[in-house]
């Protein structure tokens, strides 16, 4: 625990200490004067901490756990321990550890930056390194490493620090805190920072223990919040009773959830040398299909969104057992129009065998559209109501297997990433949403889905299924109907 300031300055003065040698100790012991003298905020203005971010900032504790919402100054913190300890803690070690590359890339970006381009910290900095992981080393011998766990937490072997920080530590599996265990010096400092997903975890056990501080910040404490945002994430969210804002406005565990796919298996399904392309395009970007094909029959997954949603598309090809991802294409902002346009470019390159489209608000009129192009659209189009059931073929005593459309694609993605018979490329924004999708079980016994980032899914969804349908008994689908509410 730390030292009480004021009874360090009583003892300081005791032993003799000078006014200018305490002052200069105080802006080094106390990280909120250390910020305020040496980083800026986003207007150039001096670093004020808030009041509620105080007792954290200026903590001395081993173990530190916080639980909260998203928006409340976690990575300022992190960014303020990061530098104290470059100047503080030198001939030491720290590690600054993410389950997903999404979120350590723009962490280590902004420290690199702070770094380079603050004057009393850039000619302390002898050392960069980007790849195969962040590493940076200062004059002082003060190093600081930014890692990725990787499967079952490979990343971490090898690692001796004095200092570790672990950012959206909900997302972390249970094999890689396993490993980040042993990367901890005796005697070395935990901070763990995570922003609740209703998972029984490691995060969550982390929450209970008596043998660390414990911080609980939700989005509201940010001056910025105002009444209209909070409506609006309550809006969007589903309700202040919803998962979604319990976790992340709140900041608080809530009801159990469960994590809907093995981020092990997935992992294992990720082949980093694989031939794939990644687009991104706004309203009115050019698009030209790149050459990613690969013998196989090809099949396209979309889920489609316009205006606060982005809309994703998979093309996936057939290499039994195997489907492999080639394309994704990612929209923002795109009108339908142009999006039906997109769909019909690529399938002049890739003549798909069969197109999944979400036909939610979206997506029901973009898939009308295409089959009203001609019967081989009508072929080729698959239209699914997430909402909706399936039927299967009958069950042994002759009784229909009617199973949810949403329920069911999940299954066929879990069953091919347990059965390493998918194939996905190192592409982050993908893992982070695999790491994150959760979902809970209703009064009656239902599977509910928690909304959010989930877009890649959903389109990895359409294209599983659409896939099914078309090999499913050598390609005869006669024995399966499907019933597509509202359509």
């Amino acid at each position: 625990m730390r030292i009480r300031t004021d009874e360090a300055r009583r003892l300081l003065l005791a032993r003799g200490c000078t006014p200018a040698a305490l002052s200069q100790w105080l802006g080094l012991h106390e990280r909120s004067r250390f910020a305020r003298g040496y980083l800026r905020d986003a207007r150039g203005r001096a670093w004020t901490v808030r009041p509620y971010q105080r007792e954290s900032l200026e903590s001395f504790a081993v173990r530190k756990v916080h639980c909260d919402g998203r928006d409340v100054g976690k990575t300022a913190e992190i960014e303020i321990a990061a530098c104290w300890a470059m100047v503080a803690c030198p001939d030491t070690e720290m590690l600054i550890a993410t389950q997903c590359e999404n979120h350590l890339f723009p962490l280590m970006q902004r420290l690199l930056r702070r770094f380079q381009l603050t004057p009393a910290f850039a000619p302390s900095l002898v050392e960069v390194k980007r790849s195969p992981s962040w590493f940076l080393r200062f004059s002082n011998g003060f190093v600081l490493w930014g890692r990725i766990a990787g499967p079952h937490g490979m990343n971490f072997q090898g690692l001796h620090v004095d200092w570790q920080i672990i950012d959206e530590a909900q997302e972390m599996t249970d094999s890689a805190w396993g490993e980040l265990y042993q990367a901890l010096n005796g005697g070395g400092r935990r901070w763990v920072y995570g922003v609740p997903n209703g998972l029984r975890n490691t995060f969550y056990r982390m929450t209970q223990m008596r043998n660390a501080e414990h911080y609980n910040w939700p989005s509201s404490l940010n001056p910025e919040y105002t009444p209209e945002k909070d409506a609006e994430l309550a809006l969007l969210y589903g309700g202040r009773d919803s998962p979604g804002y319990v976790h992340r406005v709140l900041g608080q565990h809530g009801s159990p959830a469960h994590a809907v796919f093995n981020l092990d298996d997935y992992m294992a399904c990720v082949d980093e040398g694989l031939a794939f392309a990644s687009i991104s395009l706004g309203e009115g970007d050019a698009f030209d299909v790149p050459d990613v094909r690969i013998p196989g029959d090809a099949y396209l997954g979309c889920d489609l969104g316009y205006a606060r949603d982005p809309s994703e598309f998979v093309v996936f090809v057939s290499d039994p057992p195997h489907l492999i991802n080639v394309l994704r294409v990612n929209l923002r902002g795109v009108n339908y129009a142009r999006q039906q346009e997109i769909i019909t470019e690529l399938d002049a390159v890739f003549g798909f065998r069969g197109i999944g489209i979400d036909c939610g608000n979206n997506g029901r009129a973009v898939a009308h559209n295409l089959m009203n192009q001609g019967p081989e659209w009508c072929e080729k189009i698959h239209a699914f109501e997430f909402g909706s059931a399936i039927d299967l073929e009958p069950l042994p005593d002759g009784r229909p297997d009617r199973r949810p459309m949403k329920t069911f694609m999940t299954e066929l993605l879990q069953r091919r990433l347990a059965e390493r018979s998918i194939v996905f490329p190192h592409l982050p924004d993908r893992e982070s949403q695999y790491a994150s999708h959760t979902y809970s079980v209703g009064v009656s016994g239902q599977v509910l889905f928690e909304k959010g980032n989930d877009h890649l899914i959903d389109a990895d969804r359409c294209a599983v299924l659409v896939h099914y349908l078309d090999t499913r008994e050598q390609g005869s689908t006669s024995a399966l109907n499907l019933r597509l509410d509202a359509f």
